[in-house]
């Protein structure tokens, strides 16, 4: 516990220090830590027009984690998880990735366990179909579970990084156990083909929740691509103005430092999230008392709208543009409403 804690603070205080770094859209993506050793690629069958790419179908999937491009999870026939890598300039490499089920592109991965995730799916192997007696039931037929890829078809790790765009994709079939600590599985078009893959590789994949692969912070927007705050806090309007590139920030009418910037920033975007809502949020309890409104300085880059409200005693809840899916703790929203005001 005491590791994982010290993980997620870390992780949490680079995302800050990121937020006022430049040159984010060219940030250099660190994900070596991924590497795994190539091996042969499967071969290639069928072909599926995914918009305006064309993706080939894999009829033994093959992958590095550094190629892994989209993956989705799906159990009792419902999808429960589906994480994408979306580039935009106005973001950082890191934050390219998005959860887009069941939350969406306000919510910041946590690509440390995001990775892990594909480490271990890169591990499911389809080397030898495995050898099922007569009349046993694997489950194929039947499944409401299973996993589908997207991912660059190499297993050079520099090619695969220097590559945006999946070219393959794979969808993989789960089964019912084999009573051997495993599961059968098969390929998406080949169903005969019956493999037998680690039912405990399977469990950490499916054991996660989607709260597990995000970072504790209910918005990332980068410090670079901000013109501007608007805030309301307990019924008081602030202004923040920025134009980094003139090294000019005012709060208010009253100029301030890169240095002062910078400390409210991190304040106003330090809010750590501590659990999700459970049922229906707060809907129809008081209106919020702090409101930070992110206005941006780049074409195709979206305002983003942060805002509290009471939920109980001890939390409040946050709604990211009108999305309220977590709550914070009371006291760290009423530190950054009493920095607000120190500020101003």
């Amino acid at each position: 516990m005491g590791r994982q804690h010290g993980k997620r603070v870390a992780a949490f205080a680079v995302c800050l220090t990121l937020l006022l770094s430049s040159g984010c859209s060219k940030a250099k993506e660190e994900d070596k830590g991924a590497d795994i050793t190539p091996a042969k690629t499967g071969t290639q069958e069928s072909a599926r027009d995914d918009g305006a790419k064309t993706l080939k179908q894999a009829s033994v999937p093959q992958f590095i984690p550094n190629g892994i491009r989209s993956v989705s999870l799906t159990k009792g026939g419902e999808e429960i998880l589906c994480i994408s890598r979306v580039p935009a300039d106005y973001k950082m490499q890191f934050d390219y990735w998005e959860i887009l089920n069941p939350y969406d592109e306000n919510v910041t991965m946590n690509t440390e366990v995001m990775f892990e995730m594909f480490k271990e799916l890169c591990g499911l192997t389809f080397d030898t179909p495995a050898e099922v007696e007569e009349g046993v039931d694997t489950g194929i037929a039947d499944s409401d579970m299973g996993y589908r890829v997207e991912y660059v078809d190499t297993l050079e790790d520099t090619v695969a990084q220097n590559t945006d765009d999946a070219d393959t994709w794979a969808e993989v079939i789960l089964g019912e156990e084999d009573g051997h600590g495993g599961r059968y599985a098969a390929v998406a078009g080949r169903p005969e083909q019956v493999y037998v893959l680690s039912d405990a590789v399977l469990e950490m994949i499916f054991g996660r929740e989607p709260f597990d692969y995000i970072l504790k912070i209910p918005a990332l927007v980068s410090a670079e691509t901000i013109k501007g705050l608007e805030i309301t806090a307990e019924g008081r309007e602030y202004t923040v103005e920025v134009d980094a590139a003139a090294g000019s920030y005012k709060f208010g009418r009253k100029e301030v430092g890169k240095k002062e910037f910078a400390a409210l920033y991190q304040l106003i975007s330090g809010v750590g999230l501590a659990a999700e809502i459970d049922g229906d949020g707060s809907a129809g309890k008081e209106e919020p008392y702090l409101t930070v409104v992110f206005r941006r300085n780049m074409e195709g880059a979206p305002d983003v709208s942060v805002s509290y409200r009471a939920y109980d005693d001890e939390f409040d809840s946050v709604a990211v543009d009108g999305a309220e899916r977590f709550l914070v703790r009371r006291e760290d929203v009423e530190s950054v409403i009493k920095g607000i005001e120190e500020a101003f």
